[in-house]
């Protein structure tokens, strides 16, 4: 069985709190109850899990879905390998936007405005200082209408995260085109 997020997912959520149904771990993962079922009997199959007996139990839980040594050294090889996989698609999508960003610096702009979410633009200000690139982010905006508040003299370029964004907004705040670039 070739383990996915989901397998780390129901392990993670079995790891650390007590589940009593598979309708309870269902709502607890966001995973369909259906694939709860089937995942947990290969789960059972493995020697992953376990199935405990609390019938004495004054809370009235029947039963309960334990991990096994085997399933927590699954969970913990499963974390290992998410978090290098995770952090590999951040470093590329950095190496994206460090391209990016020397283009836009190469092509002689130097006061941008980014419109898009906040966690992009720290991503960004983090790569335009640690990479020493002569671009000023003079200015953060979530949609095209927080642009109207920017004088047009105050920035070279218009940096969009998304250029499907607010193509209404867009045509309304007459920035000429060739002033607006899309990150993807």
């Amino acid at each position: 069985m070739l383990l996915s997020e989901k397998h780390f997912q129901i392990l993670e959520i079995l790891g650390g709190q007590e589940i009593s149904s598979q309708r309870q771990l269902a709502k607890s993962t966001g995973i369909s109850l259906g694939q709860i079922n089937y995942l947990l009997k290969q789960f059972l199959a493995k020697g992953l899990i376990k199935i405990g007996n609390f019938r004495k139990n004054p809370l009235k839980i029947g039963y309960a879905y334990l991990l096994t040594p085997k399933g927590i050294e699954a969970k913990s090889k499963l974390a290992a390998h998410f978090i290098i996989s995770k952090l590999k698609e951040y470093n590329n999508i950095r190496g994206k936007l460090l391209g990016k960003l020397a283009a836009i610096q190469k092509s002689g702009y130097n006061r941008i405005i980014f419109i898009g979410p906040e966690i992009v633009k720290e991503l960004i200000d983090s790569i335009i200082y640690e990479k020493a690139l002569g671009l000023d982010l003079v200015a953060h905006c979530k949609d095209w209408h927080d642009i109207k508040q920017y004088d047009d003299n105050s920035f070279d370029l218009v940096v969009e995260f998304n250029a499907n964004q607010d193509t209404k907004a867009k045509k309304l705040i007459k920035i000429s085109f060739d002033r607006v670039i899309s990150l993807w």
